[in-house]
């Protein structure tokens, strides 16, 4: 069953909402300083909570604080793996160089392709998993949080390096 849906965020939040056919089919909201999120979606409501900085791994919880998933990450590739407690495993990946396009995949039926644009995007799916797609976009997320640090560090450390 093939199904396109419409995402929106905020150009400064971090807020998903997604759409199927104009209705409103789930919200994603961020904390503003960890990396965790709040998904809220017609099924339930999910916790996604981010833990480790040398392995880090982000655990997707529901409303009785059941481990649904496991995301890892491999920062240097720009990769992640999602594993379900049900043993399904999918494969996360960026797939242009802008950072726009990225897709979820578990390498035999099922496959998530995402696209972006300023701050909206649409996304191509074979399956219907709100929390495939939410851990899609989460992990979305996670990537342009770790680019924006990376860049601020950068910047302030080359301020620095003027000053002396």
């Amino acid at each position: 069953m093939e199904q396109v849906l419409n995402w929106r965020k905020g150009l400064f939040d971090s807020n998903y909402q997604v759409f199927n056919k104009g209705l409103l089919k789930f919200s994603l909201n961020f904390s503003s300083w960890k990396n965790s999120a709040i998904a809220t979606t017609q099924a339930g409501i999910y916790l996604l909570k981010s833990e480790g900085f040398s392995k880090p791994e982000t655990k997707l919880l529901n409303n009785q604080n059941e481990v649904l998933a496991i995301i890892t990450y491999d920062w240097l590739r720009f990769k992640a793996k999602i594993v379900f407690a049900s043993g399904d495993n999918f494969d996360w990946s960026f797939q242009n160089s802008w950072l726009s396009r990225w897709s979820l995949n578990d390498h035999q039926d099922k496959q998530i392709l995402f696209n972006a644009s300023s701050g909206n995007g649409l996304l191509h799916s074979n399956i219907d998993d709100d929390k495939l797609i939410l851990c899609g976009l989460f992990i979305r997320e996670y990537y342009s949080r770790l680019l924006v640090g990376f860049i601020i560090f950068m910047f302030i450390l080359f301020s620095f390096k003027s000053i002396f």
